[in-house]
């Protein structure tokens, strides 16, 4: 997943049972290579490497959890009309992007990798739990959803030991907030931090206090927003992008036209999960604007647009939702 995971505690001493909170974290983030192992393209052995080299020629056995995160991934590609699909595959490596050296491809070399390009030739056989695809040449690359993914699965794992305040972040752009950053049994003490919550009329403490980075500027925040329970992700191409006779091109790519999304810099979502979040971001980074804030209202999800300013590193920002702003 080219990043590293990180998990935040508020008290690194606690004890659950007669371990440490670190002792368990640390545990729970070494298995993150294990979910690396099968997901990612970069090994030939991964479940996601025997699909793409098998999967156009016969039915291809996963393991129960690729299998689920496969259909929830083909799920969300309908739900997107395909703006979301982890069918891109041929489109990523067509412009460069699997392995970091951008290029523009040709017209012709965009046209074909879009003919092996889409969701609804993913078959997916439930009973016998086998991936297939209907075209030859199609190749998965969860590299918008495996992040998220992986998030989701410590935070449950972190759950189940009874550890209830964490903030995990993979990359900075891919964040889950359980519980919160300050821990405090009195709650008339300034630690407690309590706000109004409007959306449900009851009182609860913020959350955790994750900031919104400026999409050109490294180390510059634009604002910061309090997350509790929620998961919040950021797609956009401040990091990769290469510039091709005087235009600057993203590694996000529209499934739909083959071609980079250019309208916003950084696109950030808030929601339930992070895979959730993960997917959606990639997905309404690549949407008409409308469309985008259509999807977040009907999913209630949080939502910040960044595009660009007149000048250099000039930003304009735009936000709706349930989203909770530090003042």
């Amino acid at each position: 997943m080219a990043c590293d995971f990180v998990v935040l505690v508020p008290d690194e001493t606690l004890r659950v049972g007669h371990r440490s909170v670190a002792d368990v974290v640390l545990k729970h983030l070494e298995a993150i290579e294990d979910i690396e192992s099968v997901l990612t393209i970069y090994r030939s052995d991964s479940d996601v490497s025997r699909v793409n080299a098998l999967a156009a020629e016969q039915p291809v056995h996963v393991n129960p959890e690729v299998f689920r995160l496969l259909a929830d991934a083909r799920s969300l590609s309908e739900q997107t009309d395909g703006a979301f699909d982890i069918t891109a595959g041929p489109l990523v490596d067509a412009w460069g992007f699997t392995r970091r050296e951008g290029r523009k491809p040709t017209r012709e070399e965009i046209m074909a990798a879009m003919d092996r390009v889409g969701w609804q030739h993913l078959s997916l056989d439930t009973t016998n739990r086998t991936v297939r695809f209907e075209k030859p040449g199609m190749a998965l690359n969860l590299g918008a959803i495996g992040k998220g993914y992986a998030i989701d699965q410590l935070a449950n794992n972190l759950r189940s030991e009874g550890i209830e305040d964490f903030l995990i972040h993979a990359g900075y752009s891919s964040v889950f907030a359980s519980g919160d950053q300050q821990l405090s049994t009195d709650e008339n003490s300034p630690e407690h931090c309590d706000i109004r919550d409007e959306l449900e009329g009851e009182t609860r403490r913020r959350g955790w206090l994750v900031g919104v980075s400026h999409p050109t500027v490294p180390g510059r925040r634009l604002g910061g927003l309090w997350l509790q329970n929620r998961a919040l992700s950021t797609s956009g191409s401040g990091k990769q992008y290469f510039h091709h006779q005087g235009r600057r091109y993203g590694h996000v790519i529209d499934p739909r036209t083959g071609s980079p999304a250019g309208q916003w810099l950084a696109l950030t979502v808030t929601t339930e999960t992070a895979m959730d979040a993960d997917a959606l971001s990639t997905a309404m980074f690549v949407m008409e604007d409308e469309k985008a804030k259509k999807l977040a209202e009907q999913r209630g999800m949080g939502l910040v647009l960044v595009g660009a300013g007149k000048r250099k590193d000039e930003v304009s920002m735009e936000s709706c939702g349930p989203l909770v702003w530090n003042e």
